[in-house]
């Protein structure tokens, strides 16, 4: 794992956050239905300065629905509960904290017998303070504070990542306050962004089958129409799709299906919910 160089320090700017002064552009229905199926790439600001305009309703953000959500930063901190974590991740807008459950027997047994520590537990092994992090999830308040639900904590390798999330935030507000048109309501399905939804010629990257080999993307395709069909009519806190039964089922290699569901969740068109091995689509 590659360490970044953090922030120097806990960030107390104002900026970042995508302020924005302008009254909020005045926005129809059409499409709409799809907002809770959609994963919004966002800054930590935006999540906390996010408000419910209606009771129960979702967060909303400069005009932006905030259903699903993911955000990168930097670990600052992390609090080892054993059987759980808190991870408190700063981008330089702000800083949230974010609590991972373990699946680990070894974690689970010992915070059942309630002894005394005096290593990290393995959950807590997995992450490094100073180091970057991917963070999925679905966007809900307790006790009056936002938190990120079914939280999945993913380690980042290559700066590029950082990169390509700012890119597809920026897009995201932009479409929010009407700088950009909207994809999702263009209709053209043959400019693909870095969060796989069409764009209209607006991409900020580099579309995937662009000189990409062909076999692999109908890989990709097949793996995602199978997520989708499995997902119709269920419940993203309830139910996922394992990556075992992808490979099973489509008769690839294991290695093969978490390569493509890597891959798509890069494009934005699934995500993992349990943890790494479980895919729901959007």
């Amino acid at each position: 794992m590659a360490t970044y160089q953090p922030y120097t320090e806990y960030s107390s700017v104002t900026g970042g956050g995508f302020e924005s002064t302008e009254s909020r552009p005045t926005t129809t229905d059409s499409g709409s239905g799809n907002r809770s199926t959609t994963l919004t790439p966002v800054t930590i600001k935006q999540i906390l300065n996010s408000t419910q305009e209606i009771q129960d309703g979702p967060f909303v953000s400069h005009g932006q629905e905030l259903h699903h959500v993911s955000f990168v930063g930097v670990i600052r901190n992390i609090t080892d509960h054993t059987s759980n974590i808190f991870v408190t991740i700063e981008d330089g807008t702000g800083q949230i904290e974010v609590r991972k459950w373990s699946d680990d027997a070894n974690d689970m047994t010992t915070s059942q017998e309630d002894s005394e520590q005096t290593e990290s537990s393995q959950i807590a092994q997995q992450y490094q303070i100073g180091t970057y992090v991917k963070v999925y999830g679905a966007l809900k308040e307790f006790g009056g504070k936002k938190n990120i639900q079914y939280a999945v904590i993913k380690n980042i390798e290559s700066f590029n990542d950082v990169l390509s999330h700012h890119l597809d935030a920026i897009k995201w507000h932009a479409v929010a306050t009407g700088k950009v048109p909207d994809p999702s309501t263009t209709g053209d399905s043959q400019s693909v962004g870095g969060n796989g939804s069409a764009t209209s010629g607006q991409s900020l990257f580099v579309t995937e089958n662009s000189g990409s080999n062909n076999n692999g993307g109908d890989v990709r395709e097949n793996v995602l129409n199978f997520i989708k069909e499995q997902c119709v009519g269920k419940d993203a806190n309830q139910f996922a799709v394992p990556i075992q039964l992808i490979a099973q089922t489509l008769n690839i290699d294991e290695a093969i299906a978490r390569q493509s569901c890597t891959t798509l969740t890069d494009q934005g068109t699934i995500y993992p919910t349990f943890d790494d091995n479980h895919y729901f689509a959007l």
